[in-house]
């Protein structure tokens, strides 16, 4: 049964003041070093754990990061969450983690309750939809980045990808391998990227003189293939497609192999994530692609410079990570 170990009990068995084992746990420098050994080789051996809510009050730091993300099902987020847990662990913090499932109302909720729980900083990949989580951030004023995505109308710290130049890059390679008709499935245009991923394809297309083919569909399960199967009778005209996500880019991978298409000999497939970089895939789609590694990491490291201010720096910062090409086996 687990027993609750005191610095009164570390301090009996010790032989001295339950202030000497609290000093020697802080690793004070009034306290010899061979004192504070035996104090914390007892407490190991006892099973101590620290009161991090005791200590929290103390310091006023709980040494927690809340983390919201979209949807854990997503592997480009489960992703940037294990590099985001891996990271702030090297960092001596801990990460809470929760989803929206694209809903702001629950968007919402996860961050009040992020508040609640006094985390010290927050990284938000937000859903866009509206901006009552972060006006709420805001408004408490703490630390917080938005990772993946920015609204254009708040000023925020925030880190994102070049979506722009991923959209350019990717449509100038297709073209390269002789698309003429490329039809783009992007998401919905409130999204940031998705906005920037339209005005790259848009540019490439332009300097080509080729015309622009697009679509706004919602990146939930089943959507890409609701859209292809009564379009069929129009894609056998198109050379390639250009999907917003890896996970549309499955799917849609999928309901054209269904529908008798071969891939890439009847239409090349390309997309943006990269996610064959972290996990092993039966399909390697051609992408622009995203190192979410070095995106975890940044986007921490700045966190962890605005919590290290007492002040909130009137200097915001804004982090672009680039995107570059992964050739897969569908083009």
């Amino acid at each position: 049964m687990f027993k609750n170990v005191t610095l009164k009990d570390i301090a009996k068995e010790c032989g001295c003041s339950v202030t000497t084992v609290s000093r020697a746990l802080k690793d004070s420098d009034t306290l010899p070093q061979a004192t504070k050994d035996k104090i914390n080789q007892t407490a190991n051996a006892m099973g101590y754990i620290p009161n991090s809510v005791a200590t929290s009050m103390r310091t006023g730091s709980t040494r927690t990061i809340g983390v919201c993300v979209q949807d854990f099902r997503n592997p480009f987020y489960s992703s940037i969450a294990k590099y985001t847990e891996q990271y702030l662990r090297s960092k001596n913090y801990f990460a809470l983690f929760a989803t929206t499932n694209e809903e702001p109302e629950q968007e919402y909720n996860v961050i009040k309750s992020f508040l609640s729980k006094n985390v010290d900083g927050i990284l938000l990949l937000p859903i866009q939809h509206d901006t009552q989580a972060v006006d709420l951030l805001l408004e408490q004023k703490k630390p917080f980045v938005l990772v993946g995505r920015q609204f254009e109308q708040l000023n925020t710290n925030s880190l994102v990808t070049a979506d722009e130049e991923g959209g350019y890059l990717i449509t100038n390679y297709l073209i390269s391998k002789n698309a003429r008709k490329i039809l783009f499935l992007n998401a919905e245009e409130s999204i940031s990227s998705a906005k920037n991923r339209r005005a790259g394809y848009m540019r490439a297309l332009e300097e080509h003189g080729l015309e622009p083919f697009v679509f706004n569909l919602s990146m939930e399960y089943g959507k890409t293939r609701e859209f292809l199967i009564p379009f069929s009778a129009e894609l056998a005209q198109y050379d390639a497609i250009l999907v917003f996500c890896d996970i549309m880019g499955f799917e849609a991978y999928n309901t054209l192999l269904s529908m008798g298409y071969s891939i890439p000999q009847d239409m090349m497939l390309a997309s943006f994530d990269g996610l064959q970089q972290d996990i092993i895939l039966p399909i390697e789609l051609t992408c622009a692609a995203t190192d979410r590694k070095k995106m975890a990491e940044q986007a921490v490291d700045m966190l962890l410079e605005l919590i290290d201010h007492e002040q909130p720096s009137p200097n915001l910062q804004h982090i672009v990570i680039d995107q570059y090409l992964l050739e897969g086996n569908t083009t």
